[in-house]
């Protein structure tokens, strides 16, 4: 059984103060959590030992909710390792007393704190949505602070309808409380600990809610025929004309179409081109994977004169991109342009008729042309699209890397884009 014990710190802080702790011995180890007393020496005797009746009173209770807490959990506590005892007691020591339920969790700053988090890892998208969302769950509480506990299942109904009227995009509708949801069981997963009857957060508002379904995504691929007019700009007068970010835009899609679908921050970030390969870590999946989301492509000779013109002669990248942008989000506005400046893709889609053209367009198209002009299975276009697919993950353990598949399929549609009309 674990023991508790008040002791007062050696550490007298620049105010005189020193800091009570909780020293918690069980199974032959220590700790020693730090409570929110801070004692001055008026408080303490020379041996610093708690002297004054009010603080010695408020640690014995402690101490006790510590022991009663424990005491919940008299049958199994033996084989819990120290850390897993400090987990349960954490929150009477620290204030936020688990059996009178006080636990409070700004749920907005916790939220920006994956926003951080997600940011630290490379995943911008993925940011960028999650802090769009937030800030919309800003506007309509009308603060930075919401109680977790105050998310309730008639609180999410009256933001969603809250959402449909101000906003007519039903992708809206679905995708931000979808986010809310998402954000709302990670701090479950990482708060309640059901092994041992630890429930900080007891409400599933999102139970008994059915979210409007998300509408169907607007088609992104391109044809044959849009997909040589794009690769036909570079000889045109267009391209000559010293339209800057028309040209790059160009040239960008298309790098990216021959390179399988390569995104634009993994154009950005690549490092290692050898052997007449680029070999990277697919940032969107990276930290999903064991492998990291390893993928290696081969140069095929279509590609080869836009990796010379942009290759990075320090050797430090594959590309040059990150000496021209100091962001990839910045570097991803250059390619896409915008309806106002009318740049970049945008003003190449409407000079060809394509509607609201997108670099990502170039992995739509390569994966249909792939499977439905080129009849390569849809495996290998999950394998060379570098995805995540929780079915595959038992299978690729037994399977041998080999990017000859992947080196196949884009060949293939290679001759298919450039070989006769």
């Amino acid at each position: 059984m674990a023991t508790f014990q008040a002791v007062v710190s050696s550490y007298k802080k620049a105010d005189g103060t020193r800091n009570v702790m909780i020293c918690i011995f069980h199974n032959g180890q220590k700790r020693y959590p730090k409570t929110n007393f801070f004692l001055d020496k008026d408080d303490l005797t020379r041996s610093l030992k708690i002297k004054n009746q009010l603080y010695i009173d408020k640690i014995n209770n402690i101490l006790k909710k510590c022991r009663d807490c424990c005491n919940q959990y008299a049958d199994v506590i033996a084989s819990y390792n120290i850390d897993k005892v400090l987990h349960l007691i954490e929150p009477i020591i620290s204030g936020r007393d688990i059996l009178s339920n006080k636990f409070e969790l700004n749920f907005i700053e916790y939220g920006r704190n994956f926003v951080q988090k997600l940011k630290k890892d490379g995943r911008d998208g993925n940011a960028k949505t999650y802090e769009i969302t937030l800030n919309n769950l800003v506007k309509f509480i009308g603060s930075e602070y919401i109680d977790i506990n105050e998310i309730t299942t008639n609180f999410i109904k009256q933001w969603i309808d809250w959402l449909q009227n101000i906003s007519k995009g039903k992708r809206v509708q679905s995708l931000y409380p979808s986010n809310v949801r998402a954000l709302h069981n990670r701090a479950k997963d990482e708060f309640n600990d059901e092994d041992i009857g630890l429930i900080q957060i007891p409400l599933s508002p999102f139970k008994k809610i059915k979210l409007p379904p998300l509408p169907e995504i607007r088609e992104r691929a391109l044809n044959i025929k849009q997909i040589r007019q794009i690769f036909n700009l570079q000889n045109s007068e267009n391209y000559k004309s010293g339209k800057y970010y028309y040209n790059f835009a160009c040239d960008l899609f298309m790098l990216s179409f021959m390179l399988v679908g390569i995104n634009e921050v993994d154009l950005y970030n690549c490092t290692d081109f050898s052997n007449g390969r680029i070999t990277y870590y697919r940032t969107k999946v990276k930290n999903r994977r064991s492998d990291k989301g390893k993928i290696s492509i081969k140069i095929e000779p279509e590609a080869l004169p836009l990796i010379e013109k942009y290759k990075d002669k320090t050797g430090e990248r594959v590309f040059c991109f990150y000496q021209i942008y100091n962001s990839v989000n910045v570097f991803c506005r250059s390619i896409n342009g915008n309806i106002i400046h009318n740049t970049g893709l945008k003003k190449i889609g409407k000079e060809l008729g394509i509607e609201n053209l997108q670099f990502y367009a170039a992995r739509h198209s390569w994966a249909t042309i792939a499977r439905n002009d080129c009849g390569i299975d849809k495996y290998t276009i999950h394998e060379s699209l570098n995805h995540v697919v929780d079915i595959m993950k038992i299978t690729d353990t037994y399977i041998k890397k080999d990017w000859s598949n992947i080196d196949r399929a884009n060949r293939k549609v290679l001759d298919y884009i450039f070989g006769k009309e």
